[in-house]
């Protein structure tokens, strides 16, 4: 409010100073014009505050990334093991854990649940996971 008072005064004060130093003339009454509606502007400005429109921020995301990312980490776990029983001719159950991480969905870990006991085929899926780029590998034998 200080600040307020201060511009106001201010623009008042010179607004009388340059209406008593300009000569009469003809710029007379457009200079003193223009000086008038500069402090009425100045006065009008709390006024204008009142409608000013702010912007909320909201601190909340948008979306809700933990459903999204149940969703896709059970889409892409369905599409998993279509692929490892095409690939191996193995049923398996798998578990594809994806994260929201700066702006990016990412594969956080892979989890494979196989039938058989067979070293080969358990090397073998994990030998063909990482070749897909999958990081955080487990797979296991299921046990009964």
């Amino acid at each position: 409010m200080k600040t307020y008072l201060l511009t106001a005064a201010g623009v008042i004060f010179f607004s009388v100073i340059v209406s008593l130093l300009i000569p009469n003339g003809k710029l007379n009454k457009t200079i003193v014009f223009v000086m008038r509606m500069a402090c009425i502007l100045v006065l009008l400005q709390p006024i204008t505050g009142i409608f000013k429109i702010t912007s909320t921020v909201i601190d909340e995301p948008l979306f809700d990334y933990v459903y999204i990312c149940k969703v896709y980490s059970d889409d892409q776990s369905e599409q998993l093991e279509k692929l490892l029983l095409k690939e191996f001719e193995e049923e398996c159950d798998c578990f594809v854990e994806i994260n929201y991480i700066e702006g990016n969905f990412k594969v956080g870990s892979v989890k494979v649940e196989t039938n058989s006991e067979d070293k080969k085929i358990i090397d073998g899926i994990y030998a063909y996971l990482e070749k897909l780029g999958y990081i955080n590998i487990t797979v296991y034998a299921k046990s009964d």
